[in-house]
């Protein structure tokens, strides 16, 4: 059975416990659906108005799922992470901890050169004759330890501005496309950040980000090379709109969104989902702690 990515956007739902299953409710809406608690990827609440107990929060984390609490914008302002039951998260935690700083920049640079392919490629797949592939693979072969060109920035003005129009700025405040891809990024983050913690990692422990107010540096780290995947989809809802000038994110369009969970790609293990594969490449993260050599293991997408 696929997982699932649960959404409370509406005000006044009611969530409780039964045999095992999450209960939501909402009378004025007319609406009672229970969704089994082994079965649950993520959980967002991006609704103002909704009553959730302090024994759902541990169902859920108990049984491997994350809370999502969103703010205006769809960005998440606190996740829920489960750790109880891991019994390799202390040995895991120490050579998180030990991890000598030539690596940290190995692996960034290693994880950059891969986002900024994935970039490539998503672009390509729209625009196979685009005059900016070559510059975009030029910046992954050329990146140095640590990304000490900032050959991410460089690719991220590129990529964004060929993909979606000269005139389009990153900006997660902005209410205009930024809205998708703010949404669809708390998604990714949600299935990143529980592969950290399914892995016995600390969360606050990053490779690169280092931002004090960031909770969750690592997961930030490692959602990186698949924010292509969430660009795809994006983009696909876009070229529906007949009004781009006008965009809302409808349930249809988070529903859409959150595909993602099962986009294929293609690994050693044959074709899975990218949440599967996304497992599997925070685990060559442990395997590269083990080693202390880079051994990060991407999915083909």
């Amino acid at each position: 059975m696929e997982k699932q990515i649960i959404e409370i956007s509406n005000d006044g739902f009611y969530l409780s416990l039964f045999r095992g299953f999450l209960v939501i409710e909402n009378d004025s809406l007319n609406i009672k659906q229970n969704a089994p608690l082994d079965n649950i990827l993520s959980l967002v609440l991006s609704a103002n108005n909704v009553i959730i107990s302090k024994n759902i929060v541990n169902a859920i984390c108990e049984n491997g799922g994350v809370i999502i609490f969103c703010d205006k914008c769809y960005l998440p302002s606190a996740i829920t992470l489960p750790y109880t039951g891991h019994w390799l998260i202390a040995p895991r935690i120490k050579q998180q901890i030990d991890c000598s700083l030539p690596l940290q920049k190995n692996l960034w640079k290693n994880i950059v050169q891969h986002k900024i392919l994935n970039q490539a490629n998503v672009l390509e797949h729209f625009f196979p004759e685009h005059q900016n592939l070559e510059r975009l693979r030029w910046l992954a072969k050329e990146t140095l330890s640590n990304d000490a060109r900032n050959h991410e920035g460089q690719a991220a003005s590129i990529y964004f501005k060929s993909l979606f129009g000269k005139k389009f700025v990153r900006d997660r405040l902005s209410d205009d496309l930024n809205i998708l891809l703010n949404y669809s990024y708390t998604i990714l983050r949600a299935i990143v950040a529980r592969a950290v913690a399914g892995n016995g990692l600390l969360p606050y422990l990053g490779i690169k980000h280092c931002n004090k107010t960031n909770p969750m540096p690592l997961v930030d780290d490692l959602i990186e090379p698949f924010r292509a995947v969430a660009d795809k989809i994006v983009y696909d809802e876009v070229n529906k709109l007949i009004n781009i000038d006008h965009i809302e994110l409808t349930p249809e369009i988070k529903r859409n969104i959150t595909k993602i969970i099962t986009y294929p790609v293609q690994t050693e293990k044959g074709c899975v989902s990218l949440n599967d594969a996304i497992y599997d490449f925070v685990a060559s993260l442990v395997v590269s702690y083990e080693m202390k050599t880079v051994a990060l293991r991407y999915p083909e997408i």
